[in-house]
């Protein structure tokens, strides 16, 4: 098997990873519109080993371009700069796809937490509960 071919191989990995991760934020929606803690918690914990599977197989890739030579070089210039590449070009458009769609849900989920944060600290700055100078929790930008 060709390195190239490996190096797609790892991509469909990271493509059906990524597939699932974006099934999970999409779901992390509905349930931080909900505001249901306890659900939130379960999937954050189902999540964890999407997460750490993913950041293996980009390693494993990043280790096998690095053994090409072709460490210094994006997917995407790998793609454009050597022929035999070709092969990557699906697996890099899907994958780009997929990112793109998942970094939206999760900014998403970011403004809905934000904004639930806000609201907490709304509540506790108005009955009193703390001081304004001790809320510990804001909303990141």
């Amino acid at each position: 098997m060709n390195r190239f071919q490996k190096i797609s191989d790892l991509l469909d990995e990271q493509l059906k990873i990524h597939n699932k991760l974006l099934e999970i934020e999409t779901k992390k929606t509905e349930i931080l519109t909900k505001g249901d803690i306890k659900a939130l918690d379960e999937l954050v914990t189902t999540q964890q080993p999407y997460i750490m599977r993913a950041n293996n197989i980009e390693k494993q890739r990043e280790k096998l371009q690095n053994e090409m030579g072709l460490g210094d070089l994006s997917l995407r210039e790998v793609i454009e700069r050597h022929p035999e590449a070709d092969i990557l070009n699906r697996n890099y458009s899907e994958l780009s796809d997929v990112l793109s769609n998942l970094k939206k849900v999760c900014e998403r989920n970011q403004k809905i937490l934000g904004a639930r944060l806000d609201v907490i600290n709304s509540i506790l700055l108005n009955t009193g509960a703390v001081n304004s100078k001790e809320v510990t929790y804001t909303k990141g930008k």
